[in-house]
């Protein structure tokens, strides 16, 4: 009787370390990442881009008392053929105030030269606000350029990450001084995200990597800012071709 009670001790206790969430396995560091990853990124997609006037971030010594703080969207999608051409790439830069809940920033055409071709480097800037989901264009602009602002989606307004324990971790680099924390994985060509960015620009069906980095400590509620790059192999080795995305939090500048 005395070792049947022993058993089912044993048994009782195991169960609620399951209940509890609890375990005997100890969390590598990539899993506990992961899960930071998992738990910042979990209140997106975002039904508004508005949504962000209400939504808190992490306030260190330099935010002013009263200040609110601005969230920064950015977002790009680059490609060059080869060493020999510049990279082009189109996207935004996006300033969402909280303190006045107010939207500025900029749609982005440039073409990159390599460092010896500098003065060749082409930017141009087209203001852009916030109405409702949609960002629209400031001033008049030509048709197609309206079209493209309008139609323009960042990633966190469509598609969760889901669950990164489920993706293929390729490499992974954390240090806990700055802190910053890295991880590369492997999408393949039906993952959700890569779906999304295949989509939007007319690629092909084709595995990706993910590259995802934090700043910010893991522990605690506040959320941490995140830039994350979709890239692209291709058959020309020296072709580049990514998407790029981040989320920032920063004392609100004031002109």
């Amino acid at each position: 009787m005395q070792k049947y009670r022993k058993k089912l001790g044993i048994l009782l206790i195991s169960l609620i370390m399951l209940n509890t969430g609890c375990s005997n396995v100890a969390l590598t560091k990539d899993q506990k990442v992961e899960q930071a990853f998992e738990k910042h990124l979990s209140i997106y997609p975002v039904k508004s881009l508005e949504y962000f006037y209400d939504m808190e971030g992490y306030r260190d010594k330099n935010f002013d008392k009263d200040d609110k703080g601005t969230w920064i969207l950015s977002s790009y999608f680059a490609e060059s053929e080869n060493d020999d051409e510049p990279l082009y790439s189109k996207g935004i830069v996006l300033f969402l105030n909280r303190n006045n809940k107010s939207a500025k920033g900029d749609y982005i055409i440039e073409k990159t030269h390599s460092a010896t071709d500098k003065d060749k480097d082409e930017s141009i800037k087209y203001p852009i606000t916030v109405k409702g989901n949609k960002i629209m264009p400031i001033k008049d602009v030509p048709e197609k350029i309206k079209e493209d602002i309008e139609n323009y989606r960042l990633i966190i307004q469509n598609e969760s990450f889901g669950d990164f324990g489920k993706l293929k971790r390729l490499k992974s680099r954390h240090n806990e001084a700055m802190p910053l924390y890295t991880i590369n994985y492997q999408l393949n060509e039906n993952n959700n995200v890569n779906k999304w960015v295949q989509k939007h620009y007319n690629l092909k069906p084709q595995k990706a990597e993910l590259f995802i980095e934090r700043t910010g400590y893991l522990e605690g509620g506040s959320v941490g800012d995140f830039n994350y790059e979709i890239r692209y192999d291709s058959v020309q080795k020296e072709a580049i071709k990514y998407y790029y995305e981040s989320i920032i939090y920063q004392p609100t500048k004031e002109e």
